[in-house]
């Protein structure tokens, strides 16, 4: 499923500070099954990953704690 939403659009994201920001994101990205900087992907069973985010009519967006340092 990963596989068939790698195509890259411009999403514009509301990150939890409360800025919006235009990025070039995967679908994968946008509704949350990747990180948004490092492209891991996000399972349920991965517990190293919080929210940063929200794209309107997406869903929330992702970061690992690995890349938790920013949102790109």
């Amino acid at each position: 499923m990963i596989s068939s939403k790698q195509t890259v659009s411009s999403y514009v994201v509301m990150l939890d500070g409360g800025s919006l920001e235009t990025m070039e994101l995967t679908a994968a990205q946008a509704e949350g099954f990747e990180c948004l900087t490092c492209k891991a992907q996000h399972t349920a069973d991965a517990g190293a990953f919080q929210p940063v985010g929200r794209i309107p009519s997406v869903g929330s967006v992702f970061q690992c704690v690995a890349c938790s340092g920013g949102a790109r």
